[in-house]
């Protein structure tokens, strides 16, 4: 398998894994708009999340395997960004919409790439970086400085950007032996401990959840578990720079969703500002597969331009 093979199946594999957490997202989105705060949806979300992963363990390495890992402060600090990010995330369904929240979260795979360079001293030629700071206009167009007061829920998903980059950073760092159980594993029980004190203390306990909203969460647990094993996995297996993209089909779904299910349509800087982070994206994209055929036909690339 050659490399542009090898990259286009983990992105592949990406776009499967974002395409659940989407559709977990829906029902995310659906709760939180019955009155449930992000802390009891992340509580709960994370109880039946650690549930479904006990369950499947024996068959994904076993948990005896999970906690041998060498890198447990390692996950333990991706269990806490992924935390932070799913409060975000909630908080910008209901203040922003799906469309908006996804968008702004799609500033992530472009620090992904910038962190790749500092952290892991993965090397880049101008078209990426172009494509990289094409991405953040893009963002800076969704925003809009100046000609209106940011939201502090759009100044969240930025932070959840940087939370969601760094975690895919971690995964690179951990690196392929520790067994996809140990990632989510600990991801899960990082949030069922920080979620349940939070919500002790806020008095989140005091009513609980009626059967029907338990199965929404329980289903935001099944498409979130298939969706974690994907992206981990892609992850995993290809160059984060390469992989990060792919994020960017959740903005299909979340605009797609959100108009059909919760009548959310987006507005026209959002809509081209999206637009610009998306072609960005599939340019980085576009630009690997032409590196690598070049590099098949014999041709020598030249200070590191890719």
């Amino acid at each position: 398998m050659n490399d542009f093979s090898h990259a286009l199946k983990g992105m592949l594999l990406a776009a499967f894994g974002f395409s659940l957490f989407s559709m977990g997202d829906v029902f995310s989105k659906y709760i939180a708009d019955e009155g449930y705060t992000p802390v009891q949806i992340g509580f709960w979300a994370s109880t039946f999340a650690l549930i479904g992963f006990l369950s499947i363990a024996p068959e994904v390495g076993g948990l005896k395997q999970a906690f041998q890992s060498k890198h447990k402060k390692l996950h333990f600090v991706r269990g806490l960004l992924g935390m932070c990010v799913f409060f975000f995330v909630i908080n910008g369904f209901v203040k922003l919409g799906m469309a908006m929240t996804y968008t702004l979260l799609f500033a992530g795979p472009f620090i992904a790439a910038l962190l790749s360079v500092v952290i892991l001293k993965e090397r880049f030629g101008v078209h990426r970086w172009v494509s990289i700071a094409v991405g953040f206009i893009g963002v800076l167009v969704v925003l809009r400085p100046g000609s209106s007061p940011v939201d502090i829920a759009a100044l969240g998903m930025l932070l959840a950007a940087f939370f969601h980059a760094s975690s895919s950073i971690i995964i690179r760092k951990i690196g392929n032996n520790d067994p996809i159980i140990a990632f989510a594993i600990f991801n899960a029980m990082t949030s069922f401990v920080f979620f349940g004190i939070i919500n002790y203390v806020q008095g989140g306990f005091d009513k609980l959840p009626d059967i029907p909203h338990l199965t929404f969460f329980a289903s935001v647990m099944f498409f979130h578990i298939g969706g974690t094993f994907a992206v981990t996995r892609a992850f995993n297996q290809t160059e984060t720079a390469l992989v990060a993209p792919v994020h960017y089909i959740q903005l299909l779904w979340g605009i797609l969703f959100g108009y059909v299910l919760f009548d959310t349509a987006i507005d026209l800087w959002t809509g081209v500002g999206a637009a610009i982070i998306v072609l960005s994206g599939i340019y980085m994209i576009w630009r690997e597969k032409v590196k690598n055929a070049e590099l098949n036909r014999g041709t020598t690339a030249l200070g590191g331009m890719d």
